[in-house]
C-alpha cells in the first residue's frame, strides 16, 4: 500500500515538461531519440492520468450526494464541471 501512496503522490510536472519538451526538440534531431522522449511523454501521462483518476473518483461521488441531498459534506458546492460530470454519469447510470 505505501508503494501505492507513493506513486499516487509523486510530482509529475517537471519530468511531463521535460519529455515533452524532449519530444518536440527531437523532431528532426533523430529517430530513435524522438521516440525515446515520445514514449517517455506517453508513460508519463498515462500515470498522471491514472494519479488523476482516484480524485475525480471522488469529487463526483460528493457532486452525486450533492445533487441527491442537496448537502455539501463540506460545505462548498461543488463546481460547475463536477457537477455535469456526475449530472452526466447518473444520467448514464438511468440508461442501463
Amino acid at each position: 500500500m505505501c508503494i501505492k501512496n507513493n506513486l499516487q503522490k509523486a510530482p509529475l510536472g517537471w519530468p511531463l515538461a521535460i519529455a515533452s519538451l524532449g519530444t518536440v526538440a527531437t523532431i528532426f534531431a533523430g529517430k530513435k531519440l524522438h521516440l525515446a522522449f515520445g514514449t517517455a511523454w506517453g508513460v508519463l501521462s498515462l500515470w498522471h492520468a491514472w494519479q488523476h483518476s482516484g480524485k475525480m473518483k471522488k469529487d463526483v461521488e460528493r457532486a452525486q450526494e450533492y445533487l441527491r441531498t442537496g448537502l455539501a459534506s463540506d460545505g462548498q458546492r461543488p463546481d460547475a464541471y463536477t457537477l455535469a460530470l456526475a449530472r452526466y454519469a447518473n444520467h448514464q447510470a438511468s440508461c442501463q
